[in-house]
């Protein structure tokens, strides 16, 4: 038996496992995917905004060849510190169902092969985050496999007629490198402006492509159906139907609610934040504790740069439990 299970293999996952070995108390990190698997679904070129100490995890320094890093130094730097600190994880098994007993908690799994295994700990921390569940437009045909959620890159659109959905970074950098690309490039969001609130890199871009109409922007707008070949929105002037072969809908992320509620988790039906105490981190249910950005749920107040250190107050309360 673990004193820990983690669920949740992210740099938040991670640092919580850092924190938590760092003090001697046995712990196993569950992921379903690859290690940092938010940041494997990001853009194949993408630079943070974060600046690298902003990023590190167990005190371990990270060195990028300029001030911001890429995501191909970010996935070297977690990997290096996953394989030097020996950072105990398991990947590629997902969590399907845990079950509390008296004193502990087991947590069942299903690896890819379709092999079941059950792990045992006093207590268990979420560290979940939010990217692995894409906020839902709710329109017909957004099931489509023509409808995607994440951005990689742009070559693949060239010559190909694309709608981006959403004003925040992730949509106006797609919509951006798409039309980089050579794709024909529809932008459409339910604001008046995407100016606002992205960052400064990409603020000029944006503004020069939309006012040359290079990239086609539809504020105060919203899907209303995609089709095979066409999308249908809602805009200030009517129902405007655009030729559609791709659509990236990139309105925002949220957490797995459905598998904190199934543990008795309460979460804010607004916000979707879990009830916590903000102090050590522990849910409304007794020794199961969050880190992260799950802890922010939709509000987009809590990123990498805070969640990172969630794991010392963690980590902290349960050695004093433990003792």
């Amino acid at each position: 038996m673990y004193d820990v299970v983690i669920i949740g293999g992210g740099p938040c996952g991670l640092a919580t496992g850092l924190a938590l070995q760092e003090k001697g108390i046995s712990y196993v990190i569950i992921e379903k995917e690859a290690i940092v698997n938010s940041i494997v679904n990001c853009p194949l070129d993408m630079r943070f905004y974060s600046t690298s100490d902003r990023l590190e995890i167990g005190n371990i320094p990270f060195l990028s060849q300029e001030v911001r890093p890429t995501r191909t130094e970010l996935l070297k730097y977690y990997r290096l510190v996953t394989e030097r600190q020996a950072i105990n994880i398991k990947c590629y098994q997902q969590v399907h169902r845990v079950s509390k007993d008296t004193d502990s908690f087991t947590i069942h799994t299903v690896d890819r092969k379709g092999t079941n295994s059950s792990y045992q700990a006093r207590m268990i921390v979420m560290a979940t985050g939010i990217f692995d569940h894409p906020k839902r437009i709710g329109v017909k045909g957004e099931n489509m496999s023509k409808v995607m959620h994440y951005y990689k890159e742009g070559h693949s659109f060239h010559g190909q007629d694309v709608t981006v959905v959403g004003g925040k970074n992730s949509a106006v950098e797609a919509a951006i490198d798409l039309y980089r690309n050579g794709a024909r490039v529809t932008l459409v969001h339910r604001g008046d402006t995407v100016y606002k609130g992205i960052k400064p890199s990409l603020l000029l871009d944006i503004r020069n492509f939309v006012e040359k109409e290079k990239i086609k922007f539809y504020p105060n707008s919203s899907i209303e159906e995609i089709n095979e070949t066409t999308v249908c929105l809602h805009t200030q002037e009517g129902t405007v139907t655009l030729p559609n072969d791709y659509v990236f809908s990139l309105v925002g992320y949220q957490p797995d609610t459905t598998m904190l509620q199934n543990m008795g988790i309460t979460i804010d039906s607004q916000t979707l934040v879990p009830t916590f105490n903000p102090d050590t981190y522990e849910t409304n249910v007794n020794n199961i504790f969050l880190a992260g950005v799950v802890t922010g749920g939709t509000t987009n107040r809590v990123y990498i740069e805070d969640g990172r250190f969630h794991g010392l107050k963690i980590a902290a309360e349960i050695e004093r439990r433990l003792k």
